[in-house]
């Protein structure tokens, strides 16, 4: 049975399902070079420092997010997806060629740039062609390829770089990604797009110029960001200094954060279509501030410290799965755009938590850290709860299946 004998909505299961598996393979990029960062250090010669080097020459490209991010307005939701994943597959190539540390930085930018292009245009498509009451299931489905990418995709990168090298995910990422360009491509159903007017309105200057929620939406979503990150960048120093643990102890750490991820996706999905979006996040993200508090009152042994971990990522993944919904509908005509622009102000929220969370704690320690990230976060949901809505429920797109 091919695709398009199936019914609507299992079609849509499936088109998810192929969207959401081009997303773990990009999501495993991403996160990869993070645990496994002294191995492609030794393959290449050089030190920790130096790799870490081209990571942050990475994140740069998430402040491209709204060049890029908005493509799929201008030319469609399914060209761009294929198109970014065949740039996904090229890119990882370069460092499989060429193992060395240039290439390995071509390949780092390539695969940022391929985020802020594939994730909105995504997010887009999703906006597009499920309801808004139902829409928080289908981004909490989606999402699962974050938590994906540390249970399922570090798991497997450990396992092939021990038997063919350090370059060699990279290489399988590669045909991953470009399997999933030809699903795409014959799943994705094309996009009729209706010439009415209104492209003027995609213009970048003048989405955020008529409509001011979308600084709103940026806000949050940035202070979201910085809060998670302070407690990010310094957990691993924390939990080897408090309780001695090794590098390879810390694992455990990495598992308990990929489980609450995967948890706070499931119960997102589950609960923001169920009792809206809007309660939903406010309340988790009130809890993820108190935890992010707590923390340093309730760590005194390693179990606690787990527990506390594993409370706080899922808390933060229900918050910020649940509001992905929510900012896709505050300016239904310029989707794409939207989920751009937050792209861009998460990797800004990113470089301002991982440029203060050391100096808080180096200067005051957990506490610092802990209450630094938990005003940051009531700040976030103080933004959404006074300014963020959704806007008319419109699609500037229909599609018809081939």
């Amino acid at each position: 049975m091919n695709e398009s004998s199936l019914p609507k909505q299992h079609r849509l299961l499936v088109r998810l399902f192929v969207l959401t598996l081009g997303r773990l393979f990009l999501n495993t990029s991403l996160r990869l070079t993070y645990p496994f960062l002294p191995e492609i250090a030794r393959g290449l010669g050089v030190s920790l420092e130096a790799v870490s080097r081209l990571i942050a020459l990475r994140a740069f490209a998430g402040f491209l997010s709204p060049l890029f991010g908005p493509l799929s307005d201008r030319y469609g939701r399914r060209p761009i997806l294929i198109i970014s994943l065949i740039l996904l597959g090229f890119g990882c190539f370069i460092v499989v060629i060429w193992p060395s540390y240039w290439p390995l930085g071509a390949t780092l930018v390539l695969i940022g740039l391929v985020k802020v292009i594939f994730d909105p245009a995504m997010q887009a498509y999703i906006g597009d062609a499920v309801p808004y009451q139902k829409r928080g299931k289908a981004m909490a489905f989606t999402e699962l390829a974050w938590a994906g990418s540390l249970l399922i995709g570090a798991p497997t990168v450990g396992f092939i770089i021990q038997r063919q090298g350090w370059q060699a995910p990279f290489f399988w990422i590669g045909i991953g990604s470009l399997i999933v360009a030809v699903l795409v491509w014959k799943i994705i159903p094309r996009e009729i797009h209706r010439r009415d007017g209104r492209d003027h309105e995609r213009s970048f200057w003048r989405v955020i110029r008529r409509h001011p929620v979308v600084w709103a939406a940026a806000l949050y979503v940035i202070l979201a960001m910085i809060a998670h990150e302070m407690i990010l960048i310094v957990y691993g120093s924390w939990m080897e200094l408090s309780f001695g643990l090794s590098l390879g102890a810390l694992g455990l750490a990495a598992a308990v954060i990929g489980s609450a991820e995967l948890t706070g996706e499931l119960f997102a999905g589950w609960a923001v279509d169920r009792f809206g979006k809007r309660p939903i996040i406010i309340l988790t993200g009130i809890f993820t501030s108190a935890v992010f508090i707590l923390i340093p009152f309730v760590t005194g042994s390693l179990t606690g410290a787990l527990l506390a971990l594993f409370a706080l990522f899922l808390f933060f993944e229900i918050t910020f799965v649940g509001g992905m919904p929510l900012l896709t509908e505050i300016v239904p005509v310029a989707r794409a755009m939207v989920m751009s622009i937050t792209l861009a102000a998460a990797s800004l929220g990113r470089a301002i938590g991982a440029w203060t969370g050391p100096i808080l704690w180096r200067e005051g320690g957990l506490m610092a850290s802990s209450i630094g990230a938990g005003l940051c976060m009531l700040l976030a949901i103080l933004v959404l709860a006074l300014w963020i809505k959704e806007g008319k429920m419109e699609s500037q797109f229909t599609t018809h299946d081939e």
